[in-house]
């Protein structure tokens, strides 16, 4: 069986390549900007939640597997008030 590979994101990467192509539908520069650092604060945490559950499926053989990981992905709700 092959090893598998833990996939570790680095959050500040993802959440730039997240904005980088975003244009909001803006006309006032302070809505937009304040559109885009949610955006960025939102991929952000959720390459932070993504790296603790990859860590977590790889701690003890947990028996997770890729669609466990997805559902876990899906179920995050952000907890954070932007």
């Amino acid at each position: 069986m092959a090893k598998k590979e833990e996939v570790q994101l680095d959050p500040e990467k993802f959440a730039y390549t997240v904005v980088g192509a975003y244009q909001p539908d803006e006309a006032d520069d302070l809505k937009a900007s304040k559109k885009i650092l949610k955006r960025y604060l939102s991929a952000y945490f959720l390459a932070q939640e993504f790296n603790k559950l990859e860590t977590h499926q790889f701690e003890a053989n947990s028996g997770m597997d890729y669609s466990l990981l997805a559902q876990a992905l899906d179920s995050i709700k952000s907890s954070r008030t932007l």
